[in-house]
């Protein structure tokens, strides 16, 4: 393997890490999330399984929007 395949090969790897921690981040706060009904819950991790890029990206930008967060937001 040449340089190039293995510099490659890195970036894949340090991708595929940065994804996976960025996946279970977005699990842990799902679940911790107490105001969220079971329901939302169990509809966010699915979207998440299904669509692992764009579920991931979607509760970044809107699905962990709690209360607490919205009032720091408005101050």
């Amino acid at each position: 393997m040449d340089t190039l395949g293995v510099v490659l090969v890195a970036i894949g790897v340090a991708a595929g890490v940065v994804y996976l921690t960025v996946l279970v981040i977005a699990f842990v706060q799902v679940f911790r999330d107490r105001e969220m009904a079971w329901a939302t819950q169990l509809v966010w991790l699915l979207s998440i399984l299904a669509l692992p890029v764009g579920g991931t990206i979607a509760w970044f930008a809107v699905g962990h929007r709690t209360k607490e967060f919205e009032r720091a937001l408005m101050r």
